[in-house]
């Protein structure tokens, strides 16, 4: 049975815990409305790029298969050329790469098993290719180095910020599996955010637009110097801003996952304190009853 000072020291590390707790709470909750802004506030941009772009692919673009596609970085490494007809393979994939966008950081419930869950689903999937993994994210990167997963590229450390460098660098590193034919498609795996604490675990293909049917046939726009080097000389945005979109969305529905868990660890918390506390207090009333039969039984002694 526990002492009343075992019960102190219990109650005391309880309300250390809870403390601790609460407080992440709150961090994680101020954290995740500047991303969810940060999250919803792309969209719009994503998703205009994607009604051009595929206005452009739905009016016709000749021969462009062979347009180059030239992506810069933030700084002065040397830029990746390749071709439309590498990023947009009409064949039949035979190389999928999937980009599995998981947290630097636990205490979030079950966000990275369910994010890890849905890429071992998706090479199940496809055990008939040759997937390609690309992770995001130290949970990703620790879960397949422990298991001896080759990993063609992995990034960790990203700032919420979401610095247009980091951003370019992981688009750069994409477009160059591409261009070096090691991947015929992308897939991006991640947490898309809903609201606070919601988001939907989603697989999303990179490079997807699909042509508006009949876009440019009635419009009286003249493009120059063709709808195909438009198309590419708009790609490299486009590219850029669904990389941020994913990472954002994924700080977003990770910091939401945080603020949930760490207000149900508070709970927990408040109350586990609460059955110590009247455990501690039956212990210290029968402590006082034993000691008042001593202090009644020793008096009808002497007597």
């Amino acid at each position: 049975m526990a002492t009343l000072l075992d019960l102190k020291q219990r109650i005391r590390s309880v309300e250390n815990i809870g403390k601790i707790t609460r407080a992440m709470q709150l961090v994680a909750a101020a954290k995740l409305n500047r991303a969810q802004s940060r999250a919803h506030g792309v969209r719009p941009y994503t998703d205009e790029l994607d009604r051009v772009l595929g206005g452009l692919a739905g009016g016709g673009m000749e021969e462009s298969e062979d347009v180059s596609v030239e992506f810069t970085y933030a700084d002065e490494r040397p830029p990746v050329r390749t071709t439309l007809g590498r990023l947009f393979s009409q064949h039949e994939v035979k190389k999928p790469g999937i980009v599995l966008v998981t947290g630097d950081r636990g205490l979030c419930g079950a966000f990275n098993t369910n994010l890890i869950r849905a890429a071992q689903q998706f090479m199940n999937e496809n055990s008939d290719k040759d997937c390609k993994l690309i992770t995001i994210g130290k949970k990703g990167q620790a879960f397949y180095r422990r298991r001896s997963t080759p990993v063609v590229f992995s990034r960790t450390g990203i700032s919420d910020k979401l610095e247009l460098a980091e951003v370019k660098e992981i688009t750069g590193k994409l477009i160059e599996l591409y261009a070096n034919d090691e991947v015929d498609a992308l897939y991006f795996i991640f947490a898309k955010s809903i609201r606070a604490a919601l988001y939907k675990i989603t697989v999303q293909k990179f490079l997807s637009i699909p042509p508006v049917a009949g876009a440019g046939a009635d419009d009286n726009y003249i493009i120059e110097p063709g709808r195909d080097e438009l198309f590419a000389d708009l790609l490299p945005l486009y590219a850029t801003s669904l990389v941020f979109s994913a990472l954002a969305d994924s700080f977003a529905s990770e910091y939401g996952a945080r603020m949930a868990a760490m207000q149900q660890a508070t709970k927990n918390a408040e109350e586990k304190l609460g059955d110590l506390v009247i455990e501690r207090n039956r212990l210290r009333q029968a402590t006082i009853t034993r000691e008042l039969a001593e202090i009644v039984g020793g008096a009808e002694a002497l007597k």
